[in-house]
């Protein structure tokens, strides 16, 4: 059997560390030049002798985001015998315990938890992988589950493609919020209502450049906002994640392809939905326009039919 090795993420890893180093050494030097230009021009005040240090500071923030990405995502190596990690290698006859679902807490300035897998050893050594940092974590996680896990020599890695046309004879509970007394609801549609009684009430038409440049600026408001107003459909055999205004999005599971629901919430993002199927493949949809009791309701439905919700967000009675 061939050896897996890991991917690093072209966006999630590499992207984000070179916009951050960038915006670190970027922000670094205009401090320098606004220190030089006010030395220059004799105009130095007291705060601004601090400059010089807090530049530093920040050059030295642009290279610890680089380390520090570098060390949450280190290269591994596995096959039937052994898991190499970084530049350490282990046996798994030496393994105590395997999550392979959870978050846990990725450091950086702070820390902030993130989906991954922990591997504890019987030394009392336990190593944390992320999945975000690499484009084949499921991969790596199929890997472990199916042939050191389970102990089958063939991974087994595909879920099942399922059409629209498969779920016509099902009967579907719906959760779903009304989008235009929810937060993002208002913000969307009060900014188009705005827009356009702006563009009616003016006595002359804007500009070309000026209207194109509002256009384009709606265009992305509706996609921002839209993009965060999912909402689910559940019958005894599929789960649907739906658009209040993408009409024509039907992402379609089924629920034997389902190994976990998660519900959680990421900063000032609204409770979302995570999908991690049998095959260790995950997806994130945001529900801004659900309410708990929704989230509650399908929570136990989800659970009616023997799928496993992980509540991390949504406070229960």
């Amino acid at each position: 059997m061939k050896k897996i090795i890991s991917k690093r993420h072209p966006f999630k890893f590499y992207l984000t560390t070179v916009l951050g180093f960038v915006f670190f050494i970027l922000l670094a030097t205009a401090m320098l030049f606004i220190f030089k230009k006010e030395l220059n021009s004799g105009a130095l005040e007291t705060k601004s002798y601090f400059l010089p240090l807090a530049s530093l500071c920040v050059y030295v923030l642009a290279f610890y985001t680089v380390y520090k990405y570098y060390k949450n995502a280190p290269l591994l190596e596995l096959d039937k015998q052994t898991i190499t990690i970084g530049k350490q290698t282990f046996s798994w006859s030496d393994v105590k315990k395997i999550e392979l679902t959870g978050k846990w807490n990725f450091s950086f300035i702070g820390s902030f938890p993130m989906e991954g897998f922990e591997i504890e050893f019987h030394d009392g050594t336990s190593k944390v992988i992320f999945d975000d940092v690499y484009s084949n974590s499921w991969e790596i996680k199929s890997f472990i589950q199916n042939v050191i896990i389970d102990k089958k020599d063939v991974q087994s890695l595909n879920a099942t493609k399922v059409s629209i046309n498969d779920t016509k004879f099902e009967q579907f509970d719906v959760f779903k919020g009304n989008q235009f007394t929810s937060f993002r609801g208002i913000a969307l549609w009060g900014f188009i209502v705005f827009f356009t009684l702006m563009l009616l009430t003016k006595n002359r038409f804007p500009e070309t450049k000026g209207f194109i440049f509002l256009v384009i600026m709606a265009v992305f408001w509706f996609i921002f906002f839209s993009h965060q107003m999912n909402y689910f459909s559940c019958s005894k055999n599929f789960f649907i994640v739906k658009n209040h205004n993408f009409l024509w999005q039907n992402k379609i599971f089924k629920l034997t392809d389902i190994k976990e629901i998660v519900f959680e919430a990421q900063n000032n993002q609204p409770n979302s939905l995570r999908i991690i199927t049998k095959d260790f493949r995950n997806k994130l949809f945001s529900a801004g326009t659900l309410r708990d009791r929704n989230w509650l309701e399908m929570k136990r439905v989800l659970e009616k039919y023997t799928i496993e919700v992980r509540n991390e967000c949504i406070p229960e009675d």
